[in-house]
């Protein structure tokens, strides 16, 4: 009545009496408010010293009240008018906070100069709460938003104190359960206001990410310490509890990306004992310049062990950066024995900076990018296919050998336990599946999930309540999500098309300006997608000019650029119209042979045993009484699988007539190309008929098998 308003400042339970006191009293202000130490605009404020006293008498059933007050200016009423409340309200449905502060400006009702977009935000977020809030707690809230959705799968997971709300997309589940070969996993954080960690699995397809499950992680917090950490080991069971969800709904992936959180690996491990974990590129090639760029001291030699390192580098020194107490016992520990650095580091600080300059980082870096992409499917610069266990070795000895020419033993400490040592090197070298080389070569699927997320849907609202995110994804992220995932798997390009393909294209355009003078310095193996060059083993597509100059022309670059897709063995891309050049094409004893030694790649070739076997072999084919037998009991069969190649062949050239006079170009180009032996065997037979000197019997320059033997 008076033009001021009040505030409870405390309660007398036992004397029934309730006091209040000024808003605008300054001696009852906050100390951040009375000290000016807000920026943003306050209410005006004075020393009235306030006082305002209710006391009732429930016996006598009086009120007495009682009130002190220095006089001041009149608190001033900021809050919305119902004119402008019931103007939100009708937009709230189709309109953004922002469109409505805008159309508020034209509109003009009552009070309207008095809004704040701040206000016009909260009240449009009250009137939206009703659609996605079901109960006061947001993590039960969130339960049951989700249990009113159909096509998914929710369930709550509790470790010691951590507890897990996941839920899984039965679409993308049953779409890619059988053919999905690569999953990756990464968390993100400030997408709630209760603090709690989003992660999520994404399948690989065509290249791109297509969510599987969502799981918020909430770690309870500890009342005595006041703080939130998770208990040892609770943190891996709910994940543990979240992807075992996954594989027993079908999920049984060869590869698993991630970056190098503990929990998640070991997780992952748990789950999918067989699967390769693949560390992300990207995470790992930062982590090592922070490491080189950092100015803290580190202390890697306490976990340094020698002798683990001299199992893989043999002619690793001992005693080069190693504690004492780290070393084997005997010579080396006690000083007994004749390695060169053992005076130097009998004593020493085994805490230190790292050692690297700052012009030698880069070089660092790129010697660890050639480890991480080296891999038995491709050549190394000598043309040499390495088996997985001789690229751990070479590489480890090569970052060994440069550290220990410079004499940097931290970084070598360092690199090795943290990167090198075979626990480590098993989680991110690509050679650790010496089968298979994975599609996804970092966690920029998750990264760029993530982006979208919070920069498309979360971006409108300010701290979102946990159930609030949920309906956002379930209603806006998820569905577009599907419906790329389901274009890409129709290869409907004018519904979606995978971002990597610009880049391929602007890639393949300038390898293949490029002038290449000889494929043979690099032993560049077209047939197998092999070549030695620095710039094919680091590449982002696995392609070179050298690779791509054994191919013809792109003829119809919109289909080439849009339909090629990538593989996990050799050849690595894959199109239609993706042809060698007639130069390049592998004989056939030539195709028969495996790049990386077939079935018997990982063992060790003799060549005077292979140039034994290859004159038994021969002799065995010529050998007159071995044909001779073989005449006489097979001649039936010999016959009739004659007569039968004589009739296909037939068959053969009326169907090549038909399909010539329909005008089906893409058939006879393909069945050509799949017919080079046979022009082959023709060209050749035509060079012995015009030939003057005698035949030899092991002529080198006969492509075809079968013109040795013509008559």
């Amino acid at each position: 009545m008076g033009g001021f308003r009040f505030k409870l400042r405390r309660t007398h339970w036992d004397r029934l009496k309730f006091i209040y006191v000024c808003c605008q009293d300054n001696c009852h202000a906050v100390d951040s408010v009375a000290k000016g130490k807000q920026d943003h605009p306050r209410m005006e404020r004075f020393e009235c010293h306030s006082q305002l006293v209710f006391k009732p008498s429930l016996t006598q059933r009086t009120l007495e009240i009682t009130m002190c007050h220095r006089h001041h200016t009149s608190y001033v009423d900021l809050h919305l008018s119902s004119d402008v409340v019931a103007f939100i309200q009708e937009r709230t449905a189709s309109s953004t906070p922002a469109e409505i502060y805008r159309e508020l400006q034209v509109s003009r009702p009552a009070r309207w100069e008095d809004a704040t977009p701040s206000q016009v935000y909260y009240q449009w977020q009250l009137a939206n709460s009703s659609v996605w809030r079901r109960d006061p707690d947001p993590f039960n809230s969130a339960q049951y938003l989700l249990s009113e959705r159909p096509g998914f799968i929710t369930d709550v997971f509790i470790d010691a104190n951590v507890r897990a709300l996941a839920f899984y997309i039965s679409d993308s589940i049953n779409t890619l359960a059988r053919d999905s070969r690569e999953l990756a996993m990464d968390s993100t954080f400030g997408t709630n206001n209760g603090g709690l960690s989003l992660f999520s699995v994404l399948a690989e397809v065509h290249g791109t990410g297509a969510p599987l499950a969502y799981c918020f992680v909430e770690v309870f917090k500890d009342n005595s310490k006041g703080v939130r950490r998770a208990e040892p080991g609770s943190m891996i069971g709910v994940l543990a509890q979240f992807l075992q969800k996954l594989r027993a709904l079908g999920l049984d992936p060869a590869f698993f990306g991630t970056d190098k959180d503990l929990s998640e690996i070991f997780a992952v491990r748990q789950t999918w004992p067989n699967a390769t974990i693949q560390l992300c590129y990207w995470h790992a090639r930062r982590a090592i310049r922070t490491k080189l760029s950092a100015s803290q001291e580190t202390n890697t030699q306490n976990e340094y062990k020698p002798l683990e390192a001299q199992s893989v580098i043999p002619d690793l020194e001992i005693c080069w950066g190693s504690m004492p107490i780290r070393r084997p016992d005997g010579n080396h520990r006690y000083g007994g024995c004749a390695c060169p650095s053992r005076e130097q580091f009998t004593n020493f600080n085994a805490k230190g900076r790292m050692e690297s300059k700052s012009s030698e980082r880069e070089t660092v870096v790129n010697i660890f990018s050639n480890h991480f992409n080296a891999h038995p499917l491709i050549s190394d610069h000598n043309g040499t296919y390495r088996r997985s266990e001789q690229i751990h070795r070479d590489c480890a000895r090569e970052m060994y050998s440069w550290c220990r020419t410079r004499n940097y033993f931290r970084l070598w400490a360092y690199l090795w336990v943290n990167w090198y040592q075979p626990s480590q090197w098993a989680l991110w070298a690509r050679s650790a599946n010496e089968t298979e080389i994975p599609v996804l070569k970092t966690t920029m699927i998750l990264e760029s999930h993530w982006r979208k997320i919070k920069h498309d849907y979360l971006h409108r609202f300010n701290r979102p309540r946990i159930d609030l995110v949920v309906w956002i994804l379930l209603t806006r992220s998820i569905p577009d999500s599907l419906a790329r995932m389901h274009a890409l798997l129709k290869q409907d390009h004018r519904r979606a098309i995978a971002s990597w393909r610009k880049a391929f294209k602007r890639e393949w355009k300038k390898l293949a300006s490029r002038t290449v003078d000889d494929i043979r310095r690099y032993h560049t193996d077209p047939a197998q997608w092999s070549c030695g060059c620095p710039y094919f083993l680091n590449s982002r597509f696995l392609i070179c000019k050298h690779i791509v100059s054994c191919y013809e022309p792109v003829t119809d670059p919109i289909n080439f650029y849009r339909g090629i897709q990538r593989q996990r063995v050799p050849p690595f891309w894959t199109h239609p119209s993706l042809t060698l050049r007639p130069e390049y094409r592998p004989t056939e004893v030539q195709s028969s042979t495996p790049a990386n030694g077939g079935a018997d790649s990982d063992k060790d070739i003799d060549p005077e045993a292979v140039n034994e076997e290859l004159v038994s072999d021969s002799e065995e084919d010529i050998d007159p009484a071995v044909n001779d037998d073989e005449s006489a009991s097979d001649s039936g069969d010999s016959d009739d699988e004659i007569d039968k190649f004589f009739s296909d062949m037939h068959c053969f050239v009326k169907l090549m007539e038909n399909q010539r006079s329909k005008g089906n170009r893409p058939f006879l180009k393909r069945a050509i190309a799949r017919s080079r032996p046979m022009q082959t065997l023709v060209k050749e037979s035509a060079i012995v008929e015009n030939r003057r000197t005698m035949i030899k019997t092991w002529d080198n320059q006969w492509e075809h098998p079968a013109t040795m033997y013509l008559q």
